[in-house]
């Protein structure tokens, strides 16, 4: 049987993206993660439709004002390790 691949739509533009970076203070696993997933996707925007959330707690995740829930941060982790499976590149 064959195994299914997961794929993920990334944006590629040279337009500027919305995704913010916690300060140093507040930056974890967790805000990293969400930051990198956020760039691969395009902006907040289209992380939060990815992550089927509103703006208003991702903003607080991803700048490190609030901690999300794990099934968040596993979401956002399978972003960036799909996007590494695809490019064969670290980022």
């Amino acid at each position: 049987m064959p195994k299914a691949h997961r794929t993920i739509a990334i944006k590629e533009s040279s337009e500027r993206i919305d995704c913010p970076l916690a300060p140093s203070k507040q930056a974890s696993t967790y805000t990293r993660a969400l930051h990198v997933a956020c760039l691969i996707l395009g902006g907040i925007e289209p992380l939060a439709k990815h992550l089927k959330v509103s703006t208003s707690p991702l903003w607080a995740w991803i700048t490190g004002e609030d901690e999300p829930p794990f099934p968040i941060l596993l979401a956002a982790v399978e972003v960036v390790l799909l996007h590494l499976g695809n490019t064969d590149r670290a980022m």
